[in-house]
């Protein structure tokens, strides 16, 4: 029995030790063209934390894209990371909103944009620079496409100001309920990562 519960904890911890199978493909649109990865996804509070820890290498087509779509606050770092890497902070609508180039291995420096961010994209230091990405590229991978397939019907109605379609509003058309208005702007967001 007692082999068996050792041979039991070895095969979970390869498995958690093991690089994740779950891949997708993501673009970035630049002005010279189109720079394509294979990503890794960190949708999870583990995966969110653990990031590209402990890897040796990373491939050079290749790269990990942080959910951040639920939390609160942003905050990366390089702790118990052995590649140099970009960071590249993106908007809800896959707009990158921000860059960190040649973030250091195993750095406990806090990166913070200045903006909140819906996702963030880690890849080979030098990428940013090699493929002429900067702000205002866009992402296209299936996190931002989730945000524009939303239904109107499913969002809350009484939050929600439409024209008709035949009909632009000016923004003096249109009224923001007094809470609302007087509401402060939602904090940045953070999450510990790598």
């Amino acid at each position: 029995m007692t082999k068996f519960i050792k041979l039991f904890l070895a095969v979970i911890l390869l498995a958690g030790c093991s690089e994740k199978n779950d891949k997708s493909n993501l673009t970035v649109l630049t002005e010279g063209g189109e720079v394509s990865y294979t990503v890794e996804e960190a949708k999870t509070v583990p995966e969110l934390e653990k990031g590209l820890m402990f890897r040796e290498s990373l491939a050079s087509d290749a790269g990990m894209i942080f959910d951040l779509s639920k939390v609160e606050h942003t905050a990366m770092w390089m702790k118990n990371t052995k590649i140099p890497l970009d960071m590249i902070f993106i908007d809800g609508d896959g707009t990158i909103s921000w860059i960190y180039e040649n973030a250091q291995p195993e750095s406990l420096t806090l990166i913070i944009p200045p903006f909140p961010a819906y996702a963030v994209l880690e890849v080979n230091a030098g990428d940013v620079k090699k493929h002429g990405i900067k702000t205002g590229d866009i992402i296209k991978h299936e996190f931002f496409a989730r945000e524009k397939a939303e239904p109107a019907e499913s969002r809350n109605a009484d939050e929600a100001v439409e024209a008709p379609a035949d009909e632009p509003r000016s923004a003096d058309e249109v009224q923001v309920p007094a809470e609302e208005a007087n509401a402060p702007d939602d904090e940045p967001k953070n999450t510990m990562t790598e």
